[in-house]
């Protein structure tokens, strides 16, 4: 592949970088050779359609300058194609780029990408919908579906705790069959999570176990009734102990199939999705991903590939 490079702005991300660092970013590129086009996404998946015909065109890095969201859209457009995905930190939380070690500065982030490696990473599938981190059903969906966009424009990460904090008073845990790999499990769920990584919203590890590489995905379900499981379970892992709990229930599986009475809500990367499929699974090595040259992420296992 050619030294080419696609960068995909989202214009109304939380965290957009100035015009002056912009600017930085395509000095950066230009000064290493690369030749680069600019788009700006136009509207939701739009992300997707420009990663896909960038990765039709054979270019070999897409970089997105945008939150958690817009990166899931390209890896969509990038699934299973030979064009790297690398993130220029600008949402409300970038999970995607604190697990791979990327800086949060957009032209030192741009310098990671440039100078990076590259490693195939699975990515989630639920339905048709790829995602990078994770998949949430129950209160994590509900959440994501409630909360304004308009706050989260203004307030970032505090519209999600706003809206948490309202959805957690009034949401009650559902009837929930899960099979995992043959597993057959019944419960009340409150929220399961099939994670990809180990992070979520930032601040606490929910998947502790997750690997990126390892061709499966960590279940992560939590079981009880209202607003005083939904506590309990919130302090535990602030403490790191919900593995240890009888109410928490953690698998690593390739394939996870859902029976309910009434589907759950579904966020994938913090993204509210208008249908719950009943099936996730893993796409294992489906993506290109670009690493920071000298880092080990403790989401990758195994050497890098140039």
């Amino acid at each position: 592949m050619e030294r080419n490079a696609l960068v995909i702005v989202n214009p109304v991300a939380h965290n957009l970088p100035s015009r002056r660092r912009l600017e930085e970013v395509r000095e950066t590129l230009e000064a290493g050779g690369w030749q680069t086009e600019w788009r700006e996404t136009e509207w939701p998946g739009h992300a997707r359609h420009l990663a896909a015909a960038a990765a039709e065109r054979a270019v070999s890095l897409v970089l997105v300058c945008g939150g958690d969201g817009t990166l899931r859209e390209a890896a969509c457009g990038l699934a299973g194609t030979e064009t790297a995905l690398a993130p220029i930190p600008a949402g409300t939380v970038n999970i995607w780029a604190r697990e791979m070690g990327f800086p949060l500065r957009a032209e030192a982030a741009a310098r990671a990408a440039l100078e990076g490696e590259r490693r195939r990473v699975d990515l989630g599938r639920a339905g048709d919908e790829h995602f990078l981190l994770m998949a949430g059903f129950g209160l994590d969906g509900q959440i994501a579906r409630t909360v304004s966009l308009r706050l989260k424009r203004r307030l970032g990460a505090a519209a999600y705790a706003l809206a948490a904090i309202r959805e957690a008073l009034r949401w009650r845990g559902r009837p929930l069959r899960v099979e995992a790999d043959g597993e057959l499990v019944e419960a009340r769920a409150l929220m399961l999570v099939a994670a990809n990584v180990r992070n979520y919203a930032g601040l606490v590890d929910v998947a502790p176990l997750a690997l990126v590489d390892d061709g499966r995905l960590d279940l992560c379900l939590f079981q009880g009734e209202g607003l005083a499981g939904t506590v309990l379970h919130v302090l535990r892992v602030l403490l790191r102990r919900h593995l240890r709990s009888s109410r928490v229930l953690y698998r690593q599986a390739r394939r996870l199939r859902l029976e309910w009475e009434q589907p759950l809500p579904l966020q994938l990367d913090g993204d509210a999705m208008v249908k719950s499929p009943p099936v996730v699974e893993v796409c294992p090595a489906a993506l290109w991903a670009v690493v920071p040259r000298g880092r080990r992420p403790r989401v990758l296992t195994g050497p890098l590939a140039r």
